[in-house]
């Protein structure tokens, strides 16, 4: 092992298949450490001083470490893009996290608190992690979910009208959901997937629901429970009216597993009425504990032009492989069960944390989160993660949680950034046999548990 490594063997052998990004040895040796700073742990915010472990403030911002950080963001060449294309090839070639038919895109956006006038896409706007109206950063996202795992395959900030000359009108500005659709259009002849699943707020929007049933896209939404319709008096106007007039023979139950194993009796009814069921584009799902009562923050009422069979003859509904209404709900359930989990991984890798104005500095600080990201899936599949899912346990039948797999790197990542910067803190000279050794091993991928309760 050098005495002047840079990152261990698994990060190293990672960046090196992403070294093609980055025309300049600096460059490379900047992604080494930033990466390696993402996945540390959070006792410091992810900034480029606290990355490159130098003093807060100021004084640390003017450290040599911390300035060539903030300038491989700010101010250096490389694309973000390519560096989101490099990840996903990586992607494609693992196991889990290879093109699959029965994957589904899910459309996801991250709201995050953010100060500043001059800081590119800040704005007065809701913001999902505080769940009110606040100054922040809003970001489309578009998740890659098939059954072993799930990663962001790209994403769009979205850009409050303020910042355009013309507001609304101006030719530059999107919605989000009309980001959503630029995101979906990128990805789609790539990454074949069974439906694209969204929440009520890309449910609802005429423009990314016309959108998708132009290209034939298959779908599975959500509507808030008020979503109504003229109608003539005494007959239903809105989803909640329909579901409170199924026959309670119209009910189905079964079983949904959330993300931390547990299962939970749900039911399910495909109604129709107004604008949905037979003859019509659209079907409508209706997903509850409480069919008797429907309460409003369980009940998912869910829209879909999946065909019901394969002698559904209804117009505009998607030429694929038919959908019960069983599989419309479990594919709508893949959704939260990743969003709550993906909102946390994020902020564990330092979303948030950084300290830059510009459009392309978030940028390439976002796309270096998402490749930290990717970097456990891959780390996952490599042989020695291999041998350890191998062993008898409990729960070897199910997929490793974001969780696991970034504390399982950190038992090898952390004694060998801290260990080595404790002895270069004491001496220049190599370490003593033993402890050079020991790095030796957490530089291979070895874990070793430094907090033991």
């Amino acid at each position: 092992m050098s005495q002047d490594r840079v990152v261990p063997d698994p990060l190293e052998t990672y960046c090196t298949q992403l070294d093609h990004v980055f025309n300049r040895p600096t460059q490379r040796e900047a992604l080494r450490r930033y990466l390696q700073g993402l996945l540390l742990g959070t006792e410091r915010h992810k900034t480029a001083t606290g990355i490159a472990n130098t003093a807060p403030g100021k004084l640390g911002s003017q450290h040599k470490a911390a300035q060539r950080l903030q300038w491989f963001l700010s101010e250096s060449t490389w694309d973000p893009d390519q560096l989101h294309q490099a990840r996903l090839d990586l992607m494609r070639r693992g196991s889990a996290t290879a093109p699959s038919v029965d994957a589904v895109l899910v459309i996801d956006e991250t709201g995050d608190r953010k100060y500043g006038t001059h800081t590119a896409h800040v704005g007065r706007q809701y913001l999902g992690s505080l769940g009110k109206v606040d100054s922040g950063i809003v970001t489309v996202h578009v998740l890659y979910d098939t059954p072993q795992a799930y990663f962001p395959l790209q994403l769009r900030p979205y850009t409050p009208a303020h910042h355009f000359p013309r507001k609304t009108n101006d030719p530059a500005f999107r919605t989000k959901p009309q980001l959503a659709v630029e995101l979906i259009e990128a990805v789609r002849h790539d990454w074949p997937f069974r439906a694209v699943v969204a929440d009520c707020l890309y449910g609802r929007n005429e423009v990314f629901l016309t959108s998708l049933m132009t290209a034939a896209i298959p779908f599975v939404l959500a509507l808030p429970s008020s979503y109504a319709w003229w109608h003539e008096q005494g007959q239903p106007g809105g989803v909640e009216d329909l579901a409170l007039r199924a026959a309670p023979t119209d009910w189905h139950p079964f079983k949904r597993t959330f993300a931390d194993g547990t299962e939970r009796v749900f039911w399910r009814a495909e109604v129709s009425g107004g604008p949905y069921g037979t003859g019509r584009p659209l079907r409508l799902i209706v997903v509850t504990p409480d069919p008797v009562t429907l309460p409003h923050e369980t009940t998912e009422y869910l829209i879909t032009n999946f065909r019901q069979s394969e002698q559904d003859t209804s117009p505009g509904r998607v030429p694929v492989t038919p959908a019960s209404s069983l599989e419309v709900a479990l594919l709508y359930a893949r959704r939260p069960r990743i969003e709550q989990a993906y909102r946390e991984v994020k902020q564990h890798l330092g979303w948030t944390h950084c300290q830059a104005r510009s459009d392309m500095a978030l940028r390439r600080h976002w796309s270096l989160v998402c490749a930290a990201f990717c970097f456990l899936h891959w780390w996952n599949e490599q042989p020695p993660s291999r041998e350890r899912q191998a062993s008898p346990r409990a729960d070897a039948v199910h997929p490793p949680k974001w969780s696991t797999l970034l504390h399982q790197v950190r038992l090898w990542l952390e004694p060998f950034v801290w260990v080595w910067q404790a002895w270069r803190a004491y001496s220049t000279e190599r370490p003593p046999r033993r402890l050079f050794l020991l790095l030796e091993q957490v530089g291979r991928g070895r874990p070793l548990p430094l907090y033991v309760a």
